[in-house]
């Protein structure tokens, strides 16, 4: 079976930077959901508020350290108050053994702490309102949140490449360092789909066993779980695919290969939406619920 379902016409791009579909080209991000909530849940914290604030540091020094689903939580509030344990009978124990006067069960209190390690930069701005928390942030994640990451150039290379995808009819290359690796379209073998071909017209080379290495792929259709798992032991950086497909298994409606967290490599998922009209599009490469991510809060 060389395709899912009967072709639809594909508008034809033009990688002219001075056109409207450039200007206007909407590539979208295929992320884990997690990436993509600006809040994160919380989760119930015993901390004790000590009315003398000289002491938190003898307090934290007898403490022993916050266990490690928790590590990204700050020991003291803004209130002065300590974090001591995520449950009252055993935050009860530790206080009576830490044999301080001025620690007193009575200054217990349940708090709210943000139950995990914040992501992106907006999790971590929510999750600071509820309790001090650290955060490192992912500089490429957060730019492809913003759509810092859509530059001119890059518009011009995803043009570029995905029509010369398209011109192979339901197509498939892979690109290095803006140079062709390999090509491949639909063979009349049983398995022949674009992405087998492709990595099968890849010429030999030697010093690596990954030979797509950080190589783009563009494809034509949303490639189904043998040609995902392909791409994975291909080891590309980043995939841009033009259709969805009905077998496809990158797209936000269910499961997803590049998301899974037991494969051994992962790779970015990109759907280059090829625009109509101008009310149609986006001119941005943003995550938002205006343009292209509905369930972005």
């Amino acid at each position: 079976m060389l395709t899912e379902e009967p072709p639809q016409k594909i508008r034809k791009l033009n990688s002219s930077i001075e056109t409207p579909n450039l200007v206007k080209l909407e590539v979208i991000p295929i992320l884990d959901p997690k990436l993509k909530c600006s809040e994160i849940p919380t989760t119930s914290f015993q901390a004790i508020q000590l009315e003398n604030k000289r002491v938190i540091g003898q307090i934290i020094g007898r403490l022993k350290e916050l266990p490690e689903e928790f590590q990204h939580l700050k020991r003291v509030g803004k209130d002065g108050s300590v974090l001591i344990s995520e449950n009252k009978n055993d935050s009860e124990q530790i206080v009576l053994d830490l044999g301080n006067p001025v620690v007193q069960l009575k200054n217990l209190k349940t708090i709210l702490v943000p139950a995990i390690k914040p992501l992106t930069r907006r999790q971590f701005d929510f999750a600071k309102q509820v309790w001090p928390t650290g955060f490192h942030p992912n500089h490429e994640i957060e730019r492809i949140l913003d759509g810092s990451w859509l530059t001119e150039s890059l518009k011009v290379y995803i043009i570029k490449w995905s029509q010369y995808a398209i011109d192979l009819k339901n197509g498939c290359i892979s690109v290095q360092n803006d140079v062709l690796l390999s090509s491949g379209s639909p063979s009349t073998h049983p398995l022949g789909h674009a992405v087998m071909e492709m990595v099968g017209n890849l010429p030999k080379r030697t010093g690596s066993d990954y030979l797509g290495t950080g190589a783009d792929v563009f494809l034509v259709n949303e490639p189904c779980a043998m040609c995902s798992m392909a791409l994975v032991h291909f080891r590309i950086k980043r995939l841009f695919y033009v259709r969805s497909s009905k077998n496809g298994i990158l797209k936000d409606d269910g499961w997803q290969l590049h998301l899974e967290p037991s494969i051994n490599h992962h790779y970015e998922v990109y759907k280059v939406n090829l625009p109509e009209n101008e009310d149609d599009v986006c001119d941005n490469g943003s995550v938002n619920t205006t343009c292209f991510c509905t369930n972005f809060k």
